[in-house]
């Protein structure tokens, strides 16, 4: 279901760097939900190197990485550091007035995350996720 990391060689603008941060970050997350250590850790990477490219250098530093390892194996804070990340990255592009990235960073994750959603009701057939899935549909 995760976005291949290789992918991001091939991102030629802006737009889809951010697009694909957005991916990238929501595939850490699910990487730390079902405990694939070293899958987080390459979205990690990959989502620094995005995030450098964009021009976001503060938003993975030492001390977010330091914390990221410390964390590995604790979903709970792992999954509030990518939040964290997300909401780093949100300010850093509506304070530089690049606020056409922040969307695009939040789509992909959105995107990535209705992937994951799709993807768990093809296996499970679970009405909640369904009806989840739905509210998105009816919010939008």
């Amino acid at each position: 279901m995760l976005s291949p990391t290789s992918n991001a060689s091939n991102l030629s603008n802006s737009a889809r760097k951010a697009l694909n941060a957005g991916f990238y970050e929501a595939d850490m997350g699910c990487a730390q939900i079902y405990d694939q250590t070293q899958d987080a850790i390459s979205y990690m990477a990959i989502t620094k190197q995005l995030s450098a490219e964009l021009g976001m250098t503060n938003i993975f530093d030492e001390t977010m990485i330091t914390r990221f390892e410390a964390n590995l194996g604790n979903q709970d804070s792992l999954l509030a550091l990518v939040s964290d990340a997300f909401k780093s990255a949100d300010s850093y592009l509506k304070n530089n007035e690049q606020n056409d990235l922040s969307v695009l960073i939040l789509a992909g994750g959105w995107i990535e995350t209705l992937h994951f959603a799709n993807n768990n009701v093809k296996i499970n057939d679970d009405q909640n996720i369904k009806n989840r899935i739905e509210e998105q549909k009816n919010n939008s």
